[in-house]
């Protein structure tokens, strides 16, 4: 026997455990066609708008429910720096055919219905604020954007929200479900509702996404989304069925800024974002255009300032007060947002351990804004001055690009961050035990006062 024969006759043959690896590498191979195929078509619809929001080089705050549902928490997050802020999802059908009331004297602007409350707003956030929408209808979804787009600066379609309300709702199967995550599974609808909002709505389009279980699959789902037209894409980097204790997945997230770059799309990066060191390394290893923070923010609203955040008791809290008293903000929504403050540490905090925990006890007991203001040794006169006051420093900004920001403060020396500990790598902050339970269960996009309706 010829030897070429005779090591023809003893070569390997394939077994079964190559044949998978073979066909899933084919797979890939197809699937990165199809992602290249679909960036080589032209964009659906080409716009220009006459006020276009500026989603690159921000620090943004992220659609929270409860948190983001009450307008004092984004006024602040824009006094401290945050360039741009998202409500919290509301449910197409829960602002549909709600009546807009604007009070004369403090100019809040309120979208109601027979059960309250669906959405708040005041006119000093509307060049900054991103109405996010929860819907699994195109028509619906249109409606709901039209009934707010006088009072907005963009529209965001939530894609990314794991809550079971988003993806079937005990009330109406059939109004309620399939929103959110859900419209990861069902691609074909999640582009039909983007492409009606961009066809009918003269505002800025975007949408917010959560990884699907495999790399390609999300390239592909990117790449068609990315022709839609939209302005801007966000990407909680989990997927749909991680926990938020689980690490966030900063990996994945390069190839889709790749793809946004290549369609002129900015992407935005939220998760495991807490602190100045997290989000220099984001953009370091992702190359994201921005970062969304929404546990950090909720806990410290001025997180958002280049030179680090303010202490909670002495600064923040009674600013929070001042707002609430002038803008008749709830006093269980006043009180939600004080319990998710984290009295702040040292450098930025002198008070001691017995004061900050005194200051905890004083919110935790309170049962009206009074009763609280006078425990912390608050005056509660002095919203509309602080009104004017961020009114005053939102015009004057002296750089839209909060990164510049931070490096020009830490030049000049005036950056004074908090302490922190680290997990994995990451720099984390501690989270005290009134969030343990929000941490568990906080995802950051929730459908605000609509919540309770869909839960009744």
């Amino acid at each position: 026997m010829p030897v070429s024969t005779a090591l023809a006759s003893h070569a390997r043959s394939p077994t079964p455990d190559d044949r998978p690896i073979k066909r899933v590498k084919l797979e890939e191979v197809e699937e990165r066609c199809q992602v290249e195929q679909e960036m080589a078509l032209p964009i659906e619809f080409v716009k220009a708008y006459e006020h276009e929001l500026e989603y690159r080089n921000q620090l943004v705050l992220a659609p929270m429910v409860r948190t983001g549902s009450c307008k004092m928490s984004r006024l602040l997050s824009l006094y401290y720096g945050a360039g741009l802020v998202w409500s919290p999802e509301v449910v197409d059908k829960a602002i549909i055919g709600s009546e807009r009331i604007v009070n004369p004297e403090t100019g809040v602007i309120t979208y109601t219905k027979g059960q309250g409350p669906i959405f708040s707003t005041h006119p000093l956030e509307k060049p900054y604020l991103v109405f996010q929408i929860g819907s699994s209808d195109p028509e619906l979804a249109l409606k709901a954007a039209q009934t707010v787009q006088q009072d907005v600066a963009g529209i965001d379609l939530n894609c990314g929200c794991p809550k079971p309300f988003s993806r079937v709702s005990p009330l109406n199967h059939e109004t309620h479900s399939g929103m959110g995550a859900a419209l990861l599974s069902t691609p074909d609808l999640l582009l039909e509702i983007l492409r009606k909002l961009l066809g009918n709505i003269p505002l800025p389009i975007s949408c917010k996404i959560r990884l699907l279980p495999t790399q390609p699959d999300t390239l592909t789902l990117v790449a068609r989304i990315l022709r839609t037209g939209i302005r801007n894409l966000t990407v909680h980097c989990r997927t749909r069925d991680m926990r938020p204790r689980e690490r966030a997945l900063w990996e994945r997230l390069g190839e889709i800024v790749a793809l946004g770059q290549r369609r002129n799309v900015p992407v935005i990066c939220n998760g495991d974002g807490d602190g100045w060191a997290n989000w220099n390394t984001i953009r370091d290893q992702t190359g994201a255009d921005s970062v969304m923070i929404a546990r950090a923010a909720e806990r410290n609203p001025s997180v958002f300032l280049p030179s680090g955040p303010r202490c909670n008791v002495t600064e923040v809290v009674p600013k929070l007060l001042k707002l609430s008293q002038y803008t008749n903000n709830p006093w269980g929504n006043t009180k939600f947002l004080l319990s998710q403050f984290r009295p702040s540490s040292a450098p930025i905090s002198t008070l001691s351990k017995q004061q900050k925990k005194d200051a905890q006890e004083a919110v935790s007991r309170s049962k009206s804004l009074e009763e609280v203001a006078s425990q912390l040794g608050v005056e509660l006169s002095g919203g509309k001055e602080l009104l004017e006051e961020i009114e005053a420093k939102l015009a004057d900004r002296p750089s839209r690009d909060a990164f510049q920001q931070r490096d020009r403060a830490v030049e000049e020396g005036r950056v004074m961050d908090e302490g922190r500990v680290m997990d994995e790598g990451r720099v984390m902050d501690e989270v005290p035990e009134s969030t343990a339970q929000s941490r568990v269960d906080g995802f950051e996009v929730g459908v605000g006062q609509a919540q309770a309706e869909l839960g009744r």
